[in-house]
C-alpha cells in the first residue's frame, strides 16, 4: 500500500493554510516531472471530513507553480462527506473551487432519498449541490399520523 500526502491551498480569503490530502493506493506512478501523478489499486483520498475511493485517480499539478489544479477519479467512484454518500462512474475534484462534478450513472444517496442525474455537482464548501438531467426519490414514513382520529372516525379520548 502507498500513502501519497499532498498539500492543498485553502481557496479562502480568511485563512490561507495549508490542509494535508492523504491518497492511499495499490501503485503510484509520476509522470512529466511531477505534473501528473497516477494511482491505481483500492485508490482512497482522504481530505477533512471527506472520503473519495475509486479504481484510479489522476492527480495534475499546474506546471508553473506546482500547485493541486485537479484530481480525475476513475471507476467505481463512492463520496460520501457529512452522512451523504455520492455515486458515480467518474468524478472531477477541481481544488481551487473545491467542487466534484461526478458523471456517469451519478447519483447521491441520503438516508432513503435519492438523487440522480447525468451531471451532478458538490460543491465542498457550503454542502450545496446540482443535479443536472435527472430525478429525485423521495421515501416517505408509510404510517398514517393522523392525531385524535382512528379509522373508523370516532374520537380519540
Amino acid at each position: 500500500m502507498l500513502v501519497a500526502v499532498v498539500l492543498t491551498a485553502a481557496a479562502s480569503p480568511k485563512k490561507a493554510t495549508q490542509e494535508p490530502m492523504v491518497i492511499t493506493s495499490n501503485r503510484m506512478e509520476a509522470e512529466q516531472l511531477g505534473e501528473k501523478v497516477t494511482f491505481t489499486g483500492n485508490v482512497t483520498l482522504k481530505k477533512e471530513n471527506m472520503t473519495l475511493q475509486s479504481d484510479s485517480m489522476i492527480v495534475y499539478y499546474d506546471a508553473g507553480t506546482k500547485d493541486m489544479k485537479e484530481i480525475e477519479a476513475q471507476g467505481n467512484v463512492i463520496v460520501r462527506k457529512d452522512g451523504r454518500t455520492a455515486l458515480a462512474d467518474k468524478a472531477v475534484y477541481y481544488s481551487r473551487e473545491e467542487k466534484i462534478v461526478l458523471t456517469g450513472d451519478a447519483r447521491i444517496i441520503e438516508n432513503d432519498n435519492e438523487l440522480g442525474g447525468k451531471k451532478i455537482t458538490l460543491f465542498m464548501r457550503n454542502d450545496h449541490s446540482i443535479v443536472e438531467g435527472g430525478t429525485v426519490l423521495f421515501y416517505q414514513d408509510k404510517t398514517d399520523k393522523k392525531i385524535g382520529r382512528p379509522e373508523d372516525g370516532t374520537k380519540q379520548k
